[in-house]
Order: C-alpha cells, then structure tokens, then sequence
C-alpha cells in the first residue's frame, strides 16, 4: 500500500501539464537578466544551490550524462520494475568502467496507471569507451528547473507533488519536460529515512 500511495504522488506531478508523455526541448542558456514572468522568479546558477528544504527556486541545469534504463509497467510492479533497471544500469557501468558522477533517479514520463513508464538514471562523469549492454547513454538537456529538497520517509513524497503543483499553477509556471526525482542520500549508508534527501527537479517556463 505505502508504494501505491507513493507512485500515486508521482502521478499528481506528472500530470501538472499533460496527460500525454512528455519530450524536454531544448533550451538556450540564459543571461544573467533572465527572469520567469510569473513573481519575476530569477533564474539562479546551480552552483549557488544550498541543502535547504522545500522549494528552494528556479535553477539553470546544465546537460546530464547519464546512462539508462527506460521501463514501463502497471502501477502495482513499478518499485519491481525499477529496481531491476538500477541493477542493469549499475552492471553496465561497471561494465563499462565508467566513473558516476551525482546521485541516482528516475525520470516519469506519463500518468497512466496500467502503463507507467519511467527511466532508471545514473549520472557519469565522462562519454566511456565501450557501449552499455542493457541499457544506454543519453544526455539529458539542459534548462530552467524548478529545484525541490525533500528531507524524509518517501512516503511523504505524495504531499510534496502537491505542494509542487499548486506552486505552479500559483506563479504561472509551465510544466515543459519531464519530472526528474535523484536520491541524494544513500539508505545503505544511512538507517533513519527521516534524514534521507530526495531532490525533485521539473523543468518549468
């Protein structure tokens, strides 16, 4: 039941702008006067991103190297599903000799409880000299994203897509490309789940 009512959350924020699967556009890089029309939001540098909580603003995210898994599955297998595709990616990186560069994640790409279909993503460091047996190298685009730290048991993620939604339609914010959710803490390293942060990251305009 608690992943059921935790991939549900998902689907809330996944829905934000469109039922249909979403493709990320690619966007120019701003300058330092750009700003989102709704509150005037300026856009900050990744760099000046801290460990606080909630929403933390709008940043520029540069491109991601990342090596995946993409999977689709009814809503009742997803947890299944995905940890098969992090055990694939994870073979094939080792694999590969490849160096991870940030946290592990998935991407959602649709609402549809009988068909969710979502990517395994792990980031890596640099373009490896040999292919991916399983999975693949992709580069996802870089953009303005709306920045989420959540600090918890997933479980609460579900009040946390809801949050990030009403934020949206408050300040006018377009939902333009898929939602990517990485897992900051490591919860083999860490027990108490309270203290487990999940960043959030929707690409907006």
């Amino acid at each position: 039941m608690k992943k059921l009512i935790y991939f549900l959350g998902c689907f809330i924020l996944v829905s934000c702008g469109t039922d249909e699967p979403i493709i990320e556009k690619e966007k120019a890089k701003p300058d330092s006067s750009y700003t989102v029309e709704a509150k005037h939001l300026a856009v900050k540098d990744l760099k000046d991103l801290t460990d606080g909580k909630g929403i933390l603003g709008i940043f520029f995210v540069p491109e991601m190297l990342i090596v995946s898994k993409m999977d689709s599955t009814n809503l009742y297998h997803v947890a299944e599903k995905m940890a098969d595709g992090f055990v694939t990616v994870n073979k094939d990186i080792a694999r590969m000799k490849a160096k991870i560069n940030g946290s592990p994640g998935v991407i959602y790409y649709n609402n549809d409880s009988a068909n969710f279909i979502f990517e395994c993503v792990v980031p890596i460091e640099q373009m490896p000299k040999v292919e991916p047996k399983n999975s693949k190298i992709v580069v996802l685009e870089e953009g303005n994203m709306l920045v989420y730290n959540y600090y918890g048991h997933p479980d609460g993620l579900y009040d946390v897509y809801g949050e990030i939604n009403n934020y949206c339609k408050e300040n006018k914010l377009e939902h333009v490309g898929p939602m990517r959710e990485f897992y900051v803490t490591d919860g083999s390293t860490e027990p108490d789940k309270n203290k487990w942060l999940t960043r959030i990251i929707l690409p907006v305009k």
